[in-house]
This record gives C-alpha cells, structure tokens and sequence, in this order.
C-alpha cells in the first residue's frame, strides 16, 4: 500500500498517467461508463483525469502517514488501513461509487453493460448513450475550431464508447454498436474466460472505422457480428 498509495513510493511513476477516460480517434475509452452529466459536472474528461492525477500525486494523510517504527505487521496492516481512510475520505468524485445524477461514477456505473451478453436493463441506456456521445463531441469540435464550435461533429467527434468493469462472456457491442464491453474476466479470480482483444482500425477522416475481435484461435471477427439484440441474442446465433 505503502508504494501505490497517493503520495506513495512508486505513485508518480506507476498511477499518476493513468486515466479515467481519454479519447482515441471516434471512441472513447472508459472503464465502466460516462454519461453526459459526468462530462459537464467534473469539466470534461480532461477535468476528471486532472483530478485523479493531483489526488495519486499528493499525500493527504492528515495525522496518518508511511514513516515510523513499526514493532509488528499488525501495526504495519493498522497504519495503513488509516491511511487508506484518511485518503478515500479526499478522493475525486469521479472515482467514487457515489451516485452523480442518479448515475454511478465513471468506474462503478453498469448501465450500458448489464445484463453481462445482453442488451442493457436500462430502458434510457440508449437515450444517455447518444447525449454523452453528443456532449464529448462538441466539446471536441470546440476545442478544435475555437469557441463558436465550427466544425463537422461527425468527423470529429466520437461514435462509441468502450468499457470494462462488467464481465461478458465475450466482447460485445449493445445500442447499436456504441457501446462495446470488453471485460472477458480472463481473470482466474473473477470468470477465467477467455480473452480477447477489440481492434478499432481508423482508415481516415473520410472513411468508416474498421472494428474487429481478435480471438487466440487466429479469427478476425467483425463487430457487428457481436451485436446484441433486445431479446439478448447475438446476430451470429441467429445466422
């Protein structure tokens, strides 16, 4: 704990790049899902990976911190678990379970991955899909074309959104393909499912993204066939 904690030994170099969400080309990568509220409140995505990166980078231990002689492993585990308090009572909004407009944060939410292989309960998941995909997009196309916010939102904006956090027996896409989850629990602890890899290959401005699954048997399989229907079939089951 004592490595990885913020402020910890080895917090800058190991955690303090990582992000909460970032945007690569049309998608954007998160681990279990934005929405449009998150975007606005925490200041966009560059808003929520600043605030993680100031919370790993900086000790908030209060009276609690890492120095001193410990006599035995119990007061090692005791010192640290206060310091692990003392820390979660500063941590960024954006990484709590706590709800934000009736929406769990970006790390915890599950409204576009569960039921795991099908499509989301929700029945407004599609609905808060579109307006974060929107809400990212223009705040792309004004941070490229000024404050007016010129600019061809297709182009430049985001089409889908990929996330984790909710385990799938496969990769799979739901909401008409903008919503892909990747977690496959390949994870001894969580599922030993099989892994697999997402391939997004981005062709130009011009053309349509290429998005595939990569399978250890050697396919290439386009996502499309991975689609999830309402009644929670794939499309290939069907074919």
């Amino acid at each position: 704990w004592a490595m990885y904690e913020p402020g910890g030994l080895l917090a800058e170099q190991c955690l303090a790049n990582m992000k909460v969400a970032c945007v690569v080309g049309r998608t954007v990568f998160v681990h279990a899902g934005l929405t449009a509220d998150h975007v606005r409140k925490y200041g966009g995505i560059e808003g929520m990976n600043s605030q993680v990166k100031d919370w790993i980078l900086n000790s908030r231990h209060d009276e609690h911190n890492p120095e001193g002689t410990y006599r035995t492993v119990d007061e090692v585990v005791r010192s640290a678990q206060n310091r692990a308090q003392a820390i979660s009572g500063n941590m960024p909004e954006c990484l709590g379970g706590g709800n934000s407009g009736g929406t769990p944060s970006p790390v915890w939410m599950r409204d576009y991955s569960q039921p795991s292989d099908g499509p989301p309960k929700n029945p407004v998941a599609g609905t808060m899909m579109d307006e974060c995909l929107e809400e990212i997009s223009g705040r792309i196309v004004s941070a490229a074309n000024g404050a007016n916010g010129d600019g061809d939102a297709n182009e430049r904006g985001v089409r889908r959104m990929v996330m984790g956090h909710t385990p799938q027996r496969r990769i799979n896409a739901a909401l008409n393909g903008k919503a892909i989850r990747v977690d496959v629990g390949a994870s001894s602890g969580v599922m030993g499912g099989t892994p697999e890899v997402l391939e997004i290959i981005h062709r130009g401005d011009g053309d349509e993204d290429v998005v595939n699954i990569l399978t250890v048997g050697g396919e290439r399989i386009p996502l499309a066939d991975r689609q999830v229907l309402d009644v929670g079939i794939p499309i290939e089951q069907l074919l």
